[in-house]
C-alpha cells in the first residue's frame, strides 16, 4: 500500500513537471495587448496619436480582437505588473514602481519632454462643465473652479508630475462659505489621481469647505462629458484626459500629461516607436521579439 502511495505521488509530481516543462518549452508567448475601454479619455488620446508609416491612425483600424480593454488605469496597471507578457498606456502621472516605463521613438515620458515637445504621446487634461450654465453656475462650484483655474492649482499639477498650463491667477478664499449643493465630479480616471489632490489643497486653502461639500465619482470621459451636457443645476463638473470639441460644453486645460507606455518589470525591452505600437495594438507584430530585430 505505502508503495503504491508513493508511485501516485510521484506520477502526479512528474505529471506537474511535465505541464510546466512543455509550458515553459512551447516558445515565445504572444503579446499580451492591455487598453482601456470605449469611452475612456486616454484611449481615444492613445488611438489619435498612435499612426503607422502612411499616418493612419490606430483609432481608424482598431486594437486587435485579442486586446483587453480594462475600464480603469488602477486596472491596468495591476495587469501589466503581474502578466510578464503585457504592454499597456497609463497617464504619465500614474506610473509607479510596479511597471516599467518604456522610452518611445528614444524618448523618455517625461514633464520635460513633454514640454519641449520631443516627447509626442502628451495630451490635455480638460475641467468641463454645461456651456449654458455660464453665469449659473452655484457659489460654491463656482468658488472651486476659481480655484483650478489659479496659481495655487498649478502648484499642484507641478507636484504631481504633470505638465503646468500657468497661471498667474491667486485663489483668494472668501471669507464664509459660498452657498450651495455639494460639487459633483465625474468623468477620466486618469485625472482623478490629481483631482484628489487639487480638491485637498482648496480645502487646506478654504477652511469653510470640507470634503462632504465634494460626491466624486470618476468612471470614464464619457462619463464626465455627459453629466456635465446634463447638467441642470450648476454643480457639475466633467473630466476629460483629450481634447475636447463639443459646443454645448464650456472647458479649460488644467495640465497636460504623457501618455506612458507600460510593460512587466521583468521584460527587458526599453524603447519603442510609434509605428511598433501601432503594430502591436492592432495586432501586425504578436510577439516583443519582432520588435528587436
Amino acid at each position: 500500500m505505502v508503495k503504491k502511495i508513493v508511485a501516485i505521488v510521484l506520477m502526479i509530481v512528474l505529471g506537474v513537471t511535465a505541464v510546466f516543462v512543455l509550458t515553459a518549452c512551447g516558445g515565445e508567448k504572444n503579446i499580451a495587448v492591455i487598453g482601456r475601454e470605449a469611452g475612456s479619455g486616454t484611449r481615444s488620446a492613445y488611438e489619435e496619436l498612435i499612426k503607422n508609416a502612411d499616418g493612419e491612425e490606430l483609432g481608424d483600424v482598431g486594437m486587435v480582437k485579442t486586446a483587453e480593454e480594462l475600464p480603469k488605469t488602477s486596472d491596468v496597471l495591476t495587469k501589466v505588473s503581474t502578466l510578464p507578457t503585457a504592454i499597456g498606456y497609463v497617464s504619465l502621472g500614474s506610473v509607479n514602481d510596479t511597471v516599467k516605463k518604456l522610452s518611445v521613438n528614444g524618448v523618455e515620458a517625461t514633464s520635460k519632454n513633454v514640454i519641449n515637445g520631443t516627447y509626442k504621446l502628451a495630451r490635455p487634461f480638460v475641467i468641463m462643465t454645461n456651456k449654458a450654465m455660464e453665469g449659473k453656475m452655484q457659489a460654491l462650484t463656482a468658488d472651486f473652479i476659481s480655484f483650478l483655474q489659479s496659481r495655487q492649482a498649478q502648484e499642484i499639477v507641478v507636484q504631481e508630475g504633470y505638465v503646468t498650463v500657468a497661471s498667474d491667477t491667486d485663489y483668494s478664499a472668501p471669507d464664509v462659505k459660498p452657498a450651495g449643493d455639494a460639487i459633483v465630479i465625474k468623468g477620466s480616471t486618469s485625472v482623478d489621481p490629481l483631482m484628489d489632490k487639487l480638491i485637498a489643497k482648496y480645502l487646506e486653502l478654504n477652511g469653510t469647505v470640507s470634503q462632504k461639500d465634494f460626491n466624486k465619482d470618476c468612471q470614464g470621459s464619457s462619463a464626465g462629458k455627459e453629466a456635465a451636457k446634463n447638467d441642470k443645476t450648476g454643480n457639475v463638473i466633467g473630466l476629460s484626459s483629450a481634447a475636447v470639441t463639443d459646443a454645448a460644453l464650456a472647458t479649460f486645460n488644467i495640465a497636460q500629461d504623457a501618455i506612458a507606455v507600460i510593460v512587466n518589470t521583468n521584460n527587458t525591452l526599453t524603447d519603442i516607436t510609434i509605428e511598433q505600437l501601432f503594430d502591436v495594438y492592432s495586432g501586425a507584430v504578436l510577439k516583443f521579439s519582432e520588435l528587436t530585430k
